[in-house]
């Protein structure tokens, strides 16, 4: 039972690093029936974050110190989404445009909550065909997270 436990364990690291911020080998691979739940790591280590661990629709999302808390806790779903606290990592407005925050919402199935990863390992929104991205490339706790063109810089992986 425990070397199933660290296989899933290991598993789930690579999948939802490899999905989001690319820090480890491997591709992207969620079964329809399961989805991969754990931490997502950054720029300087640091974690993908709720603000607050708010679940409230239009809560930020941001680079913060990796604690542990269900606000650093994502799930990658067969569905293309990326899911915390019970919502998806949702593109502010539906926007298109860089600069667009990255922001808690319900789950509606719109392309703004869609995710891909590139062959650079990049997170993209393929509606915006932009990467997620670390504003201001600073890896200050609450640096929010938008989407910008995909440059291949370290505030994108």
């Amino acid at each position: 039972m425990a070397r199933q436990s660290l296989a899933r364990s290991t598993v789930l690291r690579a999948t939802l690093t490899t999905a989001v911020f690319a820090l480890s080998a491997g591709a992207l691979s969620v079964s329809p029936a399961s989805a991969a739940t754990g931490t997502i790591t950054g720029l300087a280590g640091k974690c993908l974050d709720v603000a607050g661990a708010n679940s409230a629709n239009g809560t930020a999302v941001q680079l913060y110190d990796c604690n542990g808390t269900t606000a650093q806790q994502w799930t990658v779903g067969s569905d293309g989404t990326v899911r915390a606290l019970g919502k998806c990592l949702d593109v502010t407005g539906n926007s298109t445009a860089d600069g667009a925050k990255l922001q808690l919402w319900d789950c509606t199935g719109g392309a703004n909550q869609k995710w891909t990863v590139s062959a650079a390992r990049d997170l993209v929104n393929p509606q915006a065909n932009k990467c997620a991205d670390v504003t201001g490339n600073t890896s200050a706790n609450g640096a929010p997270i938008q989407i910008w063109t995909c440059t291949g810089a370290a505030n994108q992986k």
